[in-house]
């Protein structure tokens, strides 16, 4: 039996927070085709920076707008896509970014994100769907706990 291809794949994404009397509050997503909650992320596109990626991601998928505050984590993990002698083997780099948003009013649904939402500190580990998703917000936590 052959060992399926590899190919690569690079995705960038925020971890979006605004500031509230409450605490901090982070962005959420639901993507209905996958059924989980996630942060914002997408493909880096060819001729786009890491960064312009995560900026432009973060719109697309949520309406908001937000600006790049530092670098979090790059997050790599594998997964198959295909089914039998045409699945490949897709090696994947998440490069991911904490972003202050300066605007606060979501899009409405769209074909990639069925909502968007904020989530207070508290229940963000609750809702994420992904280990390796509570842990960059763990890292975004600490910068801001660095940066106050």
């Amino acid at each position: 039996m052959s060992r399926p291809q590899t190919i690569h794949e690079y995705s960038s994404g925020g971890v979006v927070y605004r500031s509230t009397p409450g605490g901090y509050e982070f962005v959420a997503v639901h993507r209905a085709r996958h059924t989980d909650w996630s942060l914002p992320k997408g493909h880096v596109e060819p001729g786009e920076t890491k960064e312009e990626a995560a900026v432009r991601e973060v719109k697309e998928e949520t309406g908001l707008d937000a600006r790049i505050i530092a670098p979090i984590a790059e997050v790599v993990y594998y997964y198959r896509r295909g089914k039998g002698s045409d699945s490949v083997l897709v090696h994947k780099t998440v490069y991911y970014y904490l972003m202050e948003a300066t605007s606060f009013d979501f899009a409405g649904p769209n074909w990639e994100v069925s909502e968007a939402r904020w989530v207070s500190l508290a229940e963000v580990q609750n809702v994420l769907s992904y280990e390796n998703d509570r842990e960059v917000v763990r890292k975004a936590q600490e910068l801001l706990a660095a940066k106050s």
